[in-house]
Order: structure tokens, then C-alpha cells, then sequence
């Protein structure tokens, strides 16, 4: 059995990601309040933006572990 969101956030059914069962998955309801398209972008993009900070950070820590250190010492003195 599956929920059907409001009216208004039947607007998003349609967005590249919607899909079934499920249709558009709002489970923090971030867009219960304003959910105009403009925000709806800005939240896009934000998340898409994390994702890929979260990438980074795990490649990061996979070539560390590799045993691949950039070279240099720290400069704890700032210059």
C-alpha cells in the first residue's frame, strides 16, 4: 500500500528520480512548507553537491589506507 503525498507535492511526481512505489520520497518533509520549484532545485542541488564531498572523503580515506601519503610536512606555523 502506497501513500499519496499532497497536493502540492504532487507537482514533483514527474522529476527525474520519482520512482514507483514510492513516486516522490520526502521523508524528512522538507518541502511540506515551501514547495515551490525553486526551492525544490536548491535542495537538488545541495544534495547532489554532498554526495559528491562525500565521494571525495571516501577516496580519500581508501588511497590513504592504500598506502599513498602526499608528500610535505604540516606547516603548523601557518606560512
Amino acid at each position: 500500500q502506497t501513500g499519496k503525498a499532497s497536493t502540492k507535492l504532487n507537482a514533483f511526481e514527474d522529476e527525474l528520480g520519482a520512482q514507483p512505489p514510492l513516486g516522490f520520497y520526502d521523508p524528512l518533509g522538507m518541502l511540506n512548507g515551501d514547495c515551490s520549484q525553486e526551492r525544490f532545485d536548491r535542495l537538488r542541488y545541495v544534495e547532489i553537491k554532498h554526495g559528491r564531498i562525500a565521494m571525495l572523503a571516501f577516496l580519500g580515506q581508501i588511497t590513504t589506507r592504500g598506502g599513498l601519503h602526499l608528500g610535505g610536512n604540516i606547516a603548523y606555523s601557518g606560512d
